[in-house]
């Protein structure tokens, strides 16, 4: 991997040799392959425990990449494909969140965090997915749709928006837009991307992100800030300015030894970050830091801000919505139903696919049923589980799985790829 000169110099003055060298070493090495089961959706699967992510009680370790488009759990919501260390906010919320919060995901897209989130949130909790860019938050819906839980909202709007709709929120997490430097073993672009200018252009960014959110975070709130980047401008420096200027106070998260998470990097910084380093710890570079808005306030009333943000955000997807009403007679029902957790499998007739069928529902294609299945809407699975709806009209099935949704390759593999040990 051939890295920017000042990339180089500029982290070997932050880490020294010996920890830069490491750096650089995992760099060059192939990233671990991971995965996060949705508990939703899987009920004591058998996996083999010995690759599971130690700070994700979900998330799992794979010996090699499976073909995971072609995979029909995946489109079902079975599981996410997530780099192991943005499964540290797991730990984090499961340590700190032990009553009903409601929590805005502010720079959402495409979902991993969000989902992470939302398995480990306390019963009763609201959660918003939201993502500013138009692209990008349909990515998020459709993440979140597949994922499946009710107390979801999913918006695209920016974080001024929040401040004018006079929100509050408990737990906000800002994984804020960033230089990329802990993409780059995983994202060639990145690399090419990569420059001093950029870095500067980012923190500046990051300030103005969490200036325009904070006034949504309730007083005695948590505020999560995160990167996936390595240098202290971007991190330690945006930390210090936040508890400086804004008055947020630090908090300490518990963590192992065996983690191998790395600490400040900045001389005289005693503010207790997380940094996941390549080569070092076994993910992508993620920063994190925990901070507290000063003074206290009663928790956030969660039915408040769901009524509000209808009102008052542009909101993709509502969890609560779907899960709660049926379309009227003669209406195409949405997919998201089919995938959400609280789907009445007794409302429309289910329709079980074969492996090729599935592929075929999830390419878009029409389908051939057979002819006891009734007329009108039914739902299709895979091994038992939804994947969506086509209206029977005898001589095929038309196909309601959304465009944008769908598989774009013409390969077929024969057999699906192993990833769960999932049966019907």
């Amino acid at each position: 991997m051939l890295l920017p000169e000042e990339f180089i110099n500029t982290t070997r003055k932050l880490m020294g040799e010996a920890l830069s060298d490491r750096l650089f070493a995992g760099l060059g090495q192939e990233p671990p392959v991971t995965i996060r089961i949705n508990p939703l959706k899987c009920y004591n699967m058998p996996l083999n425990i010995d690759y599971r992510v130690p700070w994700c009680n979900t998330g799992y370790y794979l010996t090699t990449r499976p073909a995971f488009t072609f995979d029909p759990l995946l489109h079902a919501g079975l599981y996410y494909v997530q780099e192991a260390s943005s499964m540290f906010i797991h730990h984090v919320l499961r340590q700190l969140i032990t009553q009903p919060v409601v929590m805005l995901d502010l720079c959402a897209a495409p979902g991993g965090k969000s989902t992470a989130a939302r398995t480990i949130l306390p019963k009763g909790s609201l959660l918003m997915a939201n993502d500013p860019i138009g692209k990008r938050a349909q990515v998020l819906a459709e993440n979140l749709q597949k994922f499946g839980h009710r107390d979801v909202l999913v918006s695209n709007n920016y974080p001024r928006d929040f401040q004018k709709s006079g929100l509050g929120f408990d737990v906000v997490l800002a994984d804020v837009p960033c230089s990329g430097e802990g993409m780059f073993r995983r994202d060639a672009d990145a690399i090419g991307e990569w420059s001093a200018q950029n870095v500067a252009r980012c923190w500046q960014l990051q300030r103005e992100i969490v200036s325009d959110i904070w006034p949504a975070l309730r007083p005695g709130g948590l505020f999560i800030y995160s990167t996936c980047t390595f240098n202290a401008l971007e991190n330690e420096e945006n930390v210090r300015w936040i508890c400086e200027s804004l008055g947020a106070l630090p908090i300490t998260v518990s963590t192992q030894p065996e983690w191998n998470i790395t600490g400040s990097l900045v001389p005289g910084f005693q503010q207790p970050v997380y940094r996941f380093l390549p080569g070092i710890s076994r993910g992508e570079g993620l920063f994190m830091a925990v901070l507290q808005k000063h003074g206290s306030s009663a928790p956030t009333n969660g039915s408040s801000v769901y009524t509000a943000a209808n009102r008052h955000l542009r909101i993709l997807h509502d969890g609560m919505a779907m899960a709660a009403s049926l379309p009227e007679e003669g209406t195409a029902p949405h997919p998201a139903m089919a995938l959400s957790a609280a789907f009445d499998r007794n409302a429309y007739p289910l329709v079980p696919l074969s492996y090729p069928e599935a592929i075929s529902y999830l390419r878009g294609e029409a389908l051939r049923l057979s002819p006891d299945v009734p007329r009108g809407y039914v739902a299709v699975t895979y091994l038992g589980i939804p994947l969506g709806f086509a209206k029977n009209i005898g001589s095929r099935a038309n196909n309601l799985h959304p465009q944008p949704w769908r598989i774009k390759s013409t390969h077929v593999p024969d057999t699906p790829p192993e990833v769960l040990n999932y049966k019907a």
